[in-house]
């Protein structure tokens, strides 16, 4: 993924909810910008889910696949693959 993409994505006002593809599959919700860090090397994110969740991602920007909006009410992370 292209850093200035992603970033752009982060600095976006008003802030869209959006979903992360990664090339294994997973598919992690950025809810907020707070919840959302890239690293100064711009080669690797941290994102944060819903504290209820208690899940934490670091993700490696040459395995992200899509950014999409996330138009769901839900909270946190999902699978793509139907895991459960």
């Amino acid at each position: 993924m292209d850093y200035d993409r992603l970033k752009a994505r982060l600095d976006e006002r008003p802030f869209k909810p959006f979903l992360i593809h990664t090339s294994d599959g997973d598919v992690i919700r950025v809810k907020s910008p707070d919840f959302a860090w890239i690293h100064p090397s711009k080669r690797t994110m941290f994102v944060a889910t819903d504290p209820k969740f208690d899940k934490e991602y670091v993700i490696d920007l040459l395995h992200v696949t899509k950014l999409l909006e996330d138009r769901s009410k839900s909270n946190g992370h999902r699978r793509s693959r139907g895991s459960k």
